[in-house]
């Protein structure tokens, strides 16, 4: 497997004990789908590393783990601190208005209110209060928010996002600000 064909499950955090075992933590919703998981991979040298499973049980909001061949604390040490993969089919498939980050770059970003095409996601960046949707649009790059109270549909059969667009955003990216439009008019003009 590589990572192109899987997806971040979660982090392997720290030594549990001093047996080898180690905490993980999943980010997920929902951690049911994963709790029967047998084989993880870790990145070890820019490689995908697949590890056995021998115990997984869970541990307040997270997972205690046991790995085969992983025996002592010195060598849950080595692999704490890694993110744990999974082949990207293991992912519960979605229904409705909710989507995977790492599905959509290459769909088509539709303002939901006029209907006007925005352009292709590039990626979903994930950092700070809530998503956005890095966008081309004509050469032009938008970053879209995506908090939770704000509309979005998703066609997948046709990968289209249709979401709801703060008015004047996309004007921010596109047309110069006035400042900028004023070229030299004012190379004269003296602040006090």
């Amino acid at each position: 497997m590589n990572k192109k064909n899987g997806f971040i499950l979660g982090k392997l955090t720290k030594p549990f004990r001093y047996s080898g075992e180690l905490v993980l933590w999943m980010d997920v919703d929902d951690a049911g789908p994963y709790t029967g998981i047998k084989l993880i991979w870790l990145e070890m040298r820019k490689q995908l590393v697949p590890y056995s499973i021998i115990k997984l049980k869970p541990h307040n909001d997270r997972f205690v783990v046991k790995l085969e061949n992983v025996d002592t604390e010195s060598g849950a040490k080595e692999l704490s601190g890694k993110d744990i993969y999974l082949p990207s089919e293991m992912l519960p498939e979605l229904d409705g208005d909710k989507f995977y980050f790492h599905e959509v770059p290459g769909w088509t970003v539709v303002d939901l209110e006029n209907g006007t095409d925005l352009g292709e996601v590039i990626r979903v960046i994930d950092h700070g209060p809530y998503p956005m949707l890095e966008v081309e649009s004509n050469g032009e790059e938008l970053i879209l928010p995506l908090p939770e109270n704000f509309k979005i549909e998703v066609d997948r059969e046709n990968k289209v996002l249709r979401v709801e667009v703060p008015e004047g955003l996309v004007d921010v990216f596109v047309n110069p600000s006035k400042r900028e439009m004023d070229d030299g008019d004012d190379d004269n003009e003296v602040w006090l």
